[in-house]
């Protein structure tokens, strides 16, 4: 397992974990569920940056390929090229998914924390949650 691979289900046992805190409160646990999720944001951002670099360094590793690739053809060189760097390519295609999709449950867990506080706030207003205080 490489550098990237272990850092990656280092943040995901974490993320799971966090889940499964987060499953296990109740409706009225609003400040303990944004503290959780809180938490859990940290780890959602770190896979979010991780796939993020791992896709970066693909494309800089594919050109690079490509370029070498095609000074190196003797014809054909834009195809002899593009064949070499398939692989590549589809490595960074999957990591600029899985970063698409981490940075989008990033923002779904803020909003979600959000929304979560403006509850709070309406609840300590009306006095609704004085018993759970």
């Amino acid at each position: 397992m490489n550098d990237i691979e272990k850092r990656i289900d280092e943040n995901l046992t974490e993320v799971k974990r966090y889940h499964i805190k987060i499953m296990d409160l109740s409706e009225e646990d609003k400040v303990d569920r944004i503290y959780l999720l809180s938490k859990q944001l940290i780890f959602i951002g770190r896979l979010s940056t991780i796939f993020y670099e791992q896709n970066k360094r693909l494309y800089i590793e594919r050109k690079l390929l490509y370029s070498e690739q095609y000074l190196k053809a003797k014809g054909n060189k834009s195809s002899s090229a593009e064949i070499a760097v398939a692989d590549l390519r589809k490595k960074e295609i999957e990591a600029d998914i899985n970063y698409k999709r981490w940075n989008t449950a990033f923002k779904t867990v803020v909003e979600e924390i959000n929304a979560l506080k403006y509850k709070v706030r309406i609840d300590i207003e009306d006095g609704s949650s004085r018993n759970n205080i």
